[in-house]
């Protein structure tokens, strides 16, 4: 109380652990912490609110209470790790030395020394799995763990993991998650309140009576505008192609036939529900039981499996007409909701994966629409064909530049393309009058590099300067970055996600009046996006309001940690030297690992029905046959995880000529495989925060695999062997 008088008085948060007169004192942060002291919470607070300040704050307050502990804040890319780490030493009143960040372009040596002489450790939450499953640390003395965007706690993404490992391993541990948006529904917020453990959820929003005072009101405007008749004519004989190739798919009971609105995602659920039957019926999915199976599935009643057996239906030819249908609706879209000009180049792709013999696409280009579309439709002026979006921008951003006399706009769109062209178009339209830059993530694509952390970096710092006045930027700008305050921001097109919806508007209204305008196309895919993310966003915020309604955790067991004086000092010479026999402890603790999913797989399987079922018919298993034996199974995995270099000495000698980036692919799918098998799309994803993406990505995915290291299969890759 004493703390809250005395902030208030002064203006600042001035405790121990932070410096004096940095840190200012708003009361809804103050009621946050006194609220999350000494219990895993959950903090789900609006873009601009200050969730950085509230880790800052509870990590002072930790400190107080473990001045001898260490703290961890994980972060999903390595921009935030940065902020996180530039925030840390800009308000906490503690040795700037012993504040560290890991990524997984830092040696394990390294880490190792670090984590050691640190007291506050910021990491992508890959790294630090890495090390734990290899036992180069433990959490014990780890007093607060802080999840920043704790709504990627899902899957087997790494969050889940510490999240568990902690609780394990810390006599009392502490989680902070942070978030805009948890989730779209209680079951995705319920979920992520047990993967983090979460006993507490506190939940603010602009309206509240604690918050109000430091904000300002953000005034949201819908703009719509009509579709030029050729626009929609030329959709017109779009959607009849796509209409055509649907009767086939509604005759044979594949999708409903009286949907109001067909969506790519019904056609990728198709997909999607065909390949994972197929594998669980093939026995590859061991460990979904039949009632998660059922769950997973997009189409449950009837099957898709069902249907396709039924109707003895060609799999591949489905699998190619759900990639023709994707196709069509993702040309619709771009029509109706972006540019002809975008539409245009999405064709000519389409033309070259014809030339390649990709049935999918010429199904497309050798159809009579297509043609008529190529042939007579497009000879006209595409200045014709222009979206009314454009002229809405010019309209909006002249009256922001009028009337508010503001020249600090973001505009978000979708696409790179869009935001190179509406660059151009700007630049053309108002000249020298204003200062207009692209924002776009990073890429490998011949005819667009896209830009680097370091660009990046630069375009922010001219933008929070004034010399860059309106900002184009796609969704790299929506999460992960310092994006300044801005006065108003424009969508070029709604967006259907609650999160990509909260991130957004949150870049406006924090030291002024701010302005949300979202550019609507009438009778297009603008309309139903822009109702599914309000509805999203509005059931989230009725869960969180209720959040009684939630089985949070209860964890009563909580004790003193102990910081033993006589704990063995070891040097860093020590904690580096034979790394090699380092090496070969980590791939035991790996081993033992592994034994014990095995055995748990096993113990789980003897207590299911369908091990009861195979019982009662006569059948006899391995184990019924033999003892298993603990030890042989761990020196038999320990030769599978350690010993296969020897098996190929040309292999390794090679190794020393690795690019970083296969280096990077190879320990990626070793480390967060199962059984030596990962999900290609979350291969993908953690490539993707590693920044190895598009023609990187195969370049040196295929380079991983032609070299043994790594397999492809379906929609897996095998982790074949270490390069190390």
């Amino acid at each position: 109380m004493q703390d809250e008088v005395s902030g208030e008085l002064s203006g600042y948060f001035n405790e121990p652990f932070l410096k004096k007169n940095r840190v200012y004192f708003r009361q809804y942060q103050n009621n946050i912490i006194n609220k999350c002291k000494g219990r895993n919470s959950l903090i789900v607070l609006p873009t601009g609110l200050g969730k950085t300040i509230i880790g800052v704050l509870l990590i002072g307050k930790t400190l107080e209470k473990y001045p001898e502990s260490k703290i961890i804040i994980l972060a999903p890319t390595r921009p935030l790790v940065s902020q996180h780490r530039a925030s840390c030493e800009e308000f906490l009143n503690i040795n700037s030395d012993t504040i560290t960040s890991f990524t997984g372009k830092i040696s394990p040596e390294k880490r190792i020394l670090d984590f050691k002489k640190s007291k506050i450790i910021v990491s992508t939450p890959q790294v630090i799995k890495n090390d734990l499953e290899r036992g180069r640390y433990d959490l014990k003395h780890i007093s607060l763990i802080i999840f920043d965007e704790a709504h990627r706690t899902r899957g087997n993404y790494a969050y889940c993991f510490i999240s568990t490992e902690y609780l394990n391993t810390c006599q009392d541990p502490l989680i902070l998650g942070l978030t805009a948006s948890p989730g779209k529904s209680s079951i995705h917020i319920q979920q992520l309140c047990n993967k983090l453990f979460i006993e507490n959820v506190i939940f603010k929003t602009y309206e509240d009576n604690d918050v109000k005072q430091y904000i300002y009101d953000i005034d949201i405007y819908l703009e719509f505008v009509d579709l030029p008749i050729k626009v929609i004519e030329l959709s017109a004989i779009w959607y009849n192609l796509f209409e055509k190739f649907l009767q086939f798919f509604i005759e044979k009971k594949l999708i409903p036939p009286n949907k109001r609105y067909y969506s790519k995602s019904d056609f990728l659920g198709i997909s999607r529900d065909l390949t994972l039957s197929l594998k669980y019926d093939s026995g590859y999915l061991p460990e979904l039981s039949e009632e998660e199976y059922e769950n997973i599935l997009y189409f449950k009643s009837p099957r898709i499996i069902d249907v396709v057996r039924e109707n003895a239906l060609n799999i591949q030819s489905i699998f190619s007409y759900c990639s023709s249908f994707i196709s069509l609706l993702h040309g619709k879209d771009l029509l109706e909701s972006q540019n002809i000009t975008l539409l245009l180049t999405f064709l000519e792709k389409l033309e070259w994966k014809a030339d390649q013999d990709i049935l999918s696409a010429k199904r497309i280009t050798n159809s009579e629409h297509y043609k008529f579309i190529k042939n007579n439709v497009l000879q006209n002026k595409i200045e014709e064909y222009s979206h009314p979006k454009i002229e809405k921008l010019f309209s909006i951003v002249s009256d922001e530049l009028e009337n508010y006399h503001n020249t600090k706009i973001i505009i978000f769109t979708q696409y790179r393309e869009m935001a190179e062209l509406l660059k151009n178009k700007f630049r053309n339209h108002f000249g020298s009058q204003l200062n207009v830059e692209k924002f776009i993530g990073q890429s490998t694509k011949v005819n667009d590099l896209g830009y680097s952390q370091d660009k990046q970096g630069e375009i922010l710092k001219e933008f929070k300067k004034g010399t860059i006045d309106v900002l184009i930027a796609t969704s790299v700008a929506e999460e992960g970055l310092d994006i300044p305050n801005v006065d108003a921001i424009i969508f070029y097109e709604p967006v259907p996600s609650e999160i990509r919806l909260i991130q957004r508007r949150g870049r406006t209204g924090r030291h002024g009046p701010g302005r949300c305008y979202l550019l609507v196309a009438r009778s297009s895919i603008d309309v139903p996006f822009y109702k599914a993310a309000d509805k999203k966003e509005s059931a989230m915020n009725w869960v969180l309001s209720h959040s009684k309604q939630l089985e949070l955790c209860d964890i009563t067991n909580r004790e003193k940690i102990s910081f033993n004086s006589d704990t063995e000092v070891i040097s860093e010479i020590d904690l580096i030297k034979n790394y090699r026999e380092r090496r070969k402890r980590e791939k035991e603790l790996l081993a033992d690992r592994s034994i014990e999913e095995i055995i748990t797989e096993l113990d789980n399987f003897v207590q299911s029905k369908e091990f009861q079922k195979f019982k009662d018919v006569g059948v006899i298993f391995y184990s019924d046959v033999i003892r298993l034996d603990k030890s042989k199974m761990k020196s038999s995995i320990i030769k599978i995880k350690g010993k296969q270099k020897e098996k190929n000495k040309k292999m390794t000698e090679r190794k020393n000529y690795l690019n970083k980036n296969v280096k990077t692919l190879i320990k990626i799918a070793e480390t967060y495989s199962v059984n030596g098998k990962i999900p290609l799309s979350e291969f993908k994803e953690f490539a993707e925060e590693e920044e190895i993406i598009e023609k990187k990505y195969y370049t040196h995915f295929n380079q991983a695999c032609r070299l043994g290291y790594l397999k492809r299969v379906a929609d897996e890759v095998h982790f074949i062997m270490s390069y190390d």
